[in-house]
């Protein structure tokens, strides 16, 4: 069996008798730190602590997983104590270890905790304030909620707070109030309020905790965001966001990727800005959807794309070599086909992509096997031969002629494809010149005073070499 207890802040007065006796019952007591135990107590019982396991080690999690190791052969031999500071079930690595495993009876004795104490001097009510704990070690600038307040243990030394600091000012303005609490529970306690900038500019110690208030004003972010879709989704929200499926939102899907794309093209960021906005709520959207089927959740999609990452740039987050771009795309495919376990190097081209789109991105897998022209000069044998079959089949009084000149345009992408040219974007890019020039003969023909509808071809050529030339 193996006893945890907390030893609260570090003052006798908050050691629970239950956890005092165990204590002094003569069983081993082991210690994760001295620095944090009543002196009192430390004189009064025989123990270990593992203090000498943080030089040994370079991260925490070796440090906290050795304890555990330790510990589990202990107590294989005999009851054991194990005494941990504050609130061993609050922002204690090593209990949740512990209490992960099967091989040993873990049983926990609870005391309060700086969490606890910073509460009550922050006045927190846990029943009707939010609040989130994090741990300074672990904790990334995504953490923080700016709609909470952010109570962050851990902030032992000048550099950690340092590193605290940088973080913060990512979401915060420099100069936002933060409280440094020092020596809760003890006669000395401190409370300091302090603007940001100078949050590492104090003196630091095990018993120091920082706490981040709320924001007053409404801030926004992408947590925000899910909770504004899920009471548009909810009992009295939004009647047509609440009919809403994954099938009937495809169509805004593509819509909103198309007007990313030509917010691009047109070079606006103010546009770029809010159309990225709705291609994210249509995210939003879907994962609230499936949050409710109970399929997946917007953390599991951000995992899922985060580990993909991690994955397919192993020359970044690994140890493999590669020479170019050109190299880290052919890596890309290979682990990309491994993972989805697909038999060709053709598979995994969607089905739903504009058939220009899907055409090159066919060509571009058959030419990773080699299956391909030597020279774009090779293509155009190829566009000829097509596009006297596509002639060929005028003759005839069936449905060929789709077949070839589906043919013929497969061809035409492969020539794109080989001159690196974009299919989809070229004959954007042309259809959109097209109707520019359009809009000009309208408007010269007004001009004139005529119809277009009305005039006859010749006249539209005139006006179309006009248009051409302004």
């Amino acid at each position: 069996m193996i006893y945890v207890v907390g030893l609260g802040p570090g003052s006798m007065d908050y050691l629970p008798l239950k956890g005092y006796r165990l204590l002094t019952a003569g069983m081993k007591v082991f210690l994760r730190t001295e620095k944090a135990a009543p002196p009192e107590l430390l004189r009064e019982i025989s123990w270990q602590s593992f203090d000498h396991l943080y030089e040994k080690f370079t991260t925490f999690e070796e440090v906290y997983q050795e304890i555990v190791r330790k510990l589990l052969g202990e107590g294989q031999k005999e009851d054991v104590v194990y005494a941990v500071p504050g609130n061993p079930l609050v922002a204690e690595r090593t209990v949740e270890l512990l209490l992960k495993q099967n091989d040993l009876a873990v049983e926990v004795v609870t005391a309060p905790g700086a969490l606890e104490l910073a509460l009550t001097v922050l006045k927190i009510d846990p029943a009707r304030d939010s609040y989130k704990v994090l741990d300074a070690l672990t904790t990334n600038v995504w953490d923080f909620s700016k709609s909470a307040v952010n109570i962050i243990f851990q902030v032992y030394d000048r550099l950690i707070a340092g590193n605290l600091k940088v973080m913060l000012m990512e979401r915060y303005p420099d100069d936002y109030p933060v409280y440094v609490l020092k020596d809760l529970g003890f006669p000395e306690e401190k409370v300091a309020e302090i603007p940001l900038y100078e949050l590492d500019r104090r003196e630091f110690d095990h018993k120091v905790l920082v706490a981040i208030p709320k924001m007053r004003d409404e801030q926004f972010c992408v947590q925000k965001l899910g909770e504004i879709m899920e009471i548009l989704r909810g009992e009295g929200g939004c009647p047509w966001d609440r009919e809403q499926t994954h099938s009937s939102l495809k169509p805004y899907v593509i819509e909103e990727a198309y007007e990313v794309a030509e917010a691009l093209e047109e070079g606006d960021r103010e546009k770029l800005k809010e159309e990225l906005g709705d291609l994210l709520l249509q995210v939003v959207f879907h994962t609230q959807i499936a949050r409710e089927e109970g399929t997946f959740t917007f953390k599991d999609v951000v995992e899922g794309i985060c580990n993909k990452l991690i994955r397919r740039h192993p020359h970044v987050f690994a140890d493999e070599d590669v020479k170019d771009s050109e190299d880290v795309k052919i890596n890309w495919e290979m682990i990309k086909q491994q993972e989805k376990g697909k038999k060709s190097v053709i598979e995994g081209v969607a089905r739903t992509f504009p058939a220009l789109i899907k055409a090159q991105k066919v060509g571009e897998k058959a030419a990773k096997v080699g299956f391909d022209w030597e020279r774009a000069e090779e293509v155009f044998n190829k566009i000829e031969e097509e596009l006297l079959e596509l002639k060929e089949s005028l003759k005839e009084a069936t449905s060929r002629q789709e077949e070839e000149l589906g043919d013929l345009l497969f061809s035409v992408v492969n020539l794109a494809r080989k001159l690196g040219v974009d299919a989809e974007e070229a004959l954007n890019k042309t259809v959109n010149k097209f109707v520019k020039r359009f809009l000009k003969m309208e408007e010269l023909s007004r001009e004139m005073g005529l119809n277009l509808q009305d005039l006859d071809l010749k006249k539209m050529d005139e006006l179309w070499n006009r248009a051409k030339n302004l």
